[in-house]
Order: C-alpha cells, then structure tokens, then sequence
C-alpha cells in the first residue's frame, strides 16, 4: 500500500505540474543555469537494497520525475570508482533498461554523481563547462536536487551519458548520416596496474581490459580493439621524422594536445597524465574512420593548485612524450595553454560564483554528503581563488618556456 500510495502521488505531481512536452528538450534537462529538481520513485526495499549493496550493478525498476513529465519503469544502479557510497549512492539511471525503445528527450540515460569527492560541488560542472569553451568533446552537465520516495536525497551533479547520443550531439551529420555509429571506449582504469600508453604486445587481451567497448559490441575482437592495439604500437615504435604521419593517421593529434593542455590548465591531477597513470576518459573511433579521438569525462580531482606546473607529467606517458617531441605540437601545446588562461579570465572566476551561488541551499540542506558545511565554504573560497590565480601563473609559466616577454605581475 505504502509504494501504491507514493506511485498516486507522483502520478498527482506529474498531472498538477505538467509542463507541455513540446517545451522541454535535452537542453532544458542539462540547462546550467537552472538548478533541477528531480524525483526518483521506487519500492522502500529495493532502494535500501541498493544502498546496503552500492558496491554492484544491479539495477531496480523506479519512476523518474521531471518538470513534470514522468517516465515509468527506468532502470537505476549504483555507479562510480572511489566516489560509490552507500549513504549518498552515485547513480546511473537508464530509460531503456526495462524497455530496449524507451527514451526521454531523446536521451538513453543520464548519470547522477553524488559530489562525495568535491566538497565544493561544482568542480566538475565548471571544468565540462570550461572544455565546452575550448571546443573540447565534454558531456553536458548541470547541478540538481535529487528527492527519492519524496525525501530529499541530496545535491547531485546531472551529467550526460557519454554514448551514441552524445556522439551524434558532438559529431554531428553528414548529410542524413549522424556520425555517432563509430567505436566508443570507455577507459578502464585496472587497480595497481598504472598504464602509461606503453606497448602491451600483440595479444588484444590488455587493450580489452583497459578499453571498455560501449558500441558495435557484437563486432570481432580485431575488429574492435586491434586499430588500438595497432595505434598502441606506432606511437612506441615510429621515430619522429614519420610519427605524424604513422599515428596521425591513427589519432587526432592536434585534438590530443588541445585535450591534454586543458586539463593541465584545470591542474587535473588524475587525467589522461595522472599521478597513477591515465583514468578518466572515452575513447572514440570515428565512423567510417580510423582517427580516433578523446572524450572529457570524470573531473572531480581537477582544481589540484594555481602553480600546478605546467610541464607536470608531460614525459612519463609514451604518447605524450613523442607527441611533444614535434616541434609544432609541443608549440600548440604551450598556445592552448594561452589560450586557455584568456578564456579563464573573463569566465571562470564568474562562473565559479554563478555555479555556488545557484547550489548554496540545495548544499547546505544536503545532510547525506560526507563533508560539513564548513568544509564545503573552505572548498568554496579555494575554488574562488584559483581562477585569477592560475591565470596568472600559466601566463608566466609560460613565457618563460617558450622565451617570451614576462607579463605583469610574475614572481
């Protein structure tokens, strides 16, 4: 009777709030500028089951509200690596679990990341904002109140699934065909297994475990990860008079160092050149192509420190290193970095106050996050101060590289 009673009331919610289902699109959902609300309904057993068992995958039916437009019979699951929590679970929420055609604005799923990581709750909506800005592939991202069962569940970062939606958004068409048929990988980071780009051998078997394919599944193996592999062994083995031609052929190179520049400008520190080797990225191979490209994703850790330098890590991954090894790549790198810093210093600061003024009641009533509301004002002010500050600092780091007059205010 209790989840028959709860289903009437969302059901009373969705009719007294209903909003034209013409008005409302994709956008709307990820609109930054609003703070979102939305209702998660299912039974009292299964969402304590899935608390009691955040660590697994397992998916139970619930209705989900929006706007007032409600989708019956979704698929929602625990999700993430270090953020999984059991009291403020992360979660993945897919229209099309239960039902193989069903979707909402055109979308398949969406992710809810419950901010346990971010203190301050808006690192990873202002760095996909920031890379949006940068012409870098991000999924798009807005902040959210999340009600489960009518109680409030917390203040929930709602991001976009990175799938063949989003590829078809980024990539657009050509002609009637939306390019979004091509090969996603989702990087698997392996536990106590630090990889740095370096040739694991002929066998598929590494590059299967560290490339999680999401589309074409039913494909070959050499089909599926043997242009990774092949792309894995000529950055190893070509020197640099051919390395452009050999894996660029493979690999979007000027794309790579535009990705690569700004996360070193957001002091990513468990990026593609991470402090334990690369985590936190898709992968995607074009369709009808051989290039492949970087997808943003996951950038909770980024913000590390203004005078995060901008060298930090640049020889120790393979890639990277041959890749800067060209002169007219290690020269575009060192010119997003400037370009970066003059996109940040009339935007991030801004932003960033923009962002925290929108969250600050929705953060401050959230008792589920693992963090008090001191901690989060402390957070608040360091992600204020950073903007100016790395603004700085990657403008004088980088004169100094590349040999240029010192601007005002250097060290």
């Amino acid at each position: 009777m209790k989840w028959l009673g709860r289903c009437l009331l969302a059901a009373a919610v969705a009719v007294c709030t209903a909003v034209p289902v013409a008005a409302q699109t994709a956008d709307d959902f990820f609109n930054p500028d609003v703070l979102q609300r939305i209702d998660l309904w299912l039974n009292d057993a299964d969402w304590s089951k899935l608390k009691a068992a955040f660590q697994e995958n397992t998916y139970y039916p619930a209705d989900v509200i929006w706007n007032g437009q409600t989708v019956r019979n979704v698929g929602i699951r625990s999700r993430g690596l270090g953020s999984r929590s059991g009291t403020k679970p992360g979660l993945r929420v897919d229209f099309d679990e239960y039902s193989a055609s069903q979707t909402f604005l055109g979308l398949k799923s969406f992710v809810l990341d419950n901010l346990t990581q971010d203190p301050s709750g808006v690192k990873e909506t202002v760095a996909m904002r920031f890379f949006a800005r940068l012409g870098i592939p991000a999924p798009r991202e807005t902040h959210t109140r999340l009600y489960v069962n009518g109680a409030y569940a917390g203040l929930y970062a709602l991001v976009e699934s990175v799938d063949k939606t989003m590829m078809g958004r980024v990539f657009g068409s050509i002609g009637d065909d939306v390019q979004n048929d091509g090969y996603l990988f989702e990087y698997n980071y392996v536990l106590g297994s630090p990889w740095r780009f370096g040739y694991e051998g002929a066998d598929l078997t590494p590059y299967k475990e560290r490339f999680d394919i999401k589309t074409n599944e039913s494909k070959s193996d050499a089909t599926i990860w043997g242009p990774i592999e092949e792309l894995v062994r000529l950055v190893n083995t070509t020197a640099s008079a051919g390395f452009e031609q050999a894996v660029g052929a493979s690999l979007d190179l000027a794309a790579f160092v535009r990705y690569v520049a700004a996360q070193n400008f957001i002091a990513q520190n468990d990026g593609f050149n991470g402090y334990d080797g690369m985590n936190n990225f898709y992968f995607y191979r074009l369709e009808n192509s051989d290039r492949h490209v970087f997808i943003a994703w996951d950038e909770d850790n980024a913000f590390l420190a203004p005078d995060f330098q901008i060298t930090t890590r640049l020889d120790d991954n393979i890639l990277t290193r041959n890749t800067m090894q060209l002169p007219a790549y290690n020269a575009q790198y060192f010119s997003v970095l400037e370009e970066a810093a003059t996109a940040a210093s009339d935007w991030m600061q801004g932003e960033m106050q923009r962002q925290l003024a929108l969250i600050a009641d929705a953060m401050q009533a959230d008792t589920l996050k693992p963090y008090t509301n001191a901690e989060h004002a402390a957070a608040r002010d360091t992600m204020l101060a950073f903007g100016p500050a790395r603004v700085t600092y990657v403008q004088c780091e980088v004169a100094k590289a590349v040999g240029t007059p010192r601007p005002a205010g250097c060290a």
